[in-house]
């Protein structure tokens, strides 16, 4: 169980949540559903496909104490529209969508459970005309079993 399999996991289990929203892109008359990417964005390609919409799973941190392990992950949502007054909103949905699921699910792949509190921004400062939200959530997941040797 590695932090990594819980961002391939978190991946899987938001394609599910986000796949029949469609929203616009770069493109005109271009909508599609937000790919969702572990890490980081791919690199830019020569091929014109919009990086918008997206969800980006990013590890943040972890911690590991004596009362358990903790995950840090950001689930960053970008989305694309020309219109200042509902380009926002699309954002917003999204991470509530995402939000619900989760907690109603609270636990991935039978290994990680979701923690509140949960928080999610909107940086009052936007890249017009994306727009960006960011979720923050802590995932506890098992020690490791101790392994004790007697000679």
């Amino acid at each position: 169980m590695t932090a990594i399999f819980l961002l391939d996991e978190l991946k899987d289990f938001i394609e599910n949540v986000v796949k029949n929203y469609l929203l616009e892109t770069n493109k005109k008359d271009l909508k599609k559903s937000p790919q969702v990417v572990t890490g980081y964005l791919p690199a830019k390609k020569t091929t014109p496909d919009p990086d918008y919409p997206f969800v980006i799973v990013r590890l943040v941190k972890g911690e590991d104490t004596q009362e358990g392990a903790t995950l840090t992950v950001k689930i960053i949502v970008g989305t694309y529209s020309e219109d200042a007054q509902e380009g926002w909103r699309d954002v917003a949905n999204i991470i509530q969508r995402i939000w619900q699921e989760l907690f109603k699910k609270r636990v991935v792949a039978k290994k990680f459970r979701l923690e509140y509190p949960m928080n999610f921004e909107m940086p009052e400062e936007q890249p017009y005309p994306e727009w960006i939200g960011i979720m923050t959530t802590t995932w506890t997941l098992p020690h490791p079993i101790e392994e004790v040797f007697y000679e």
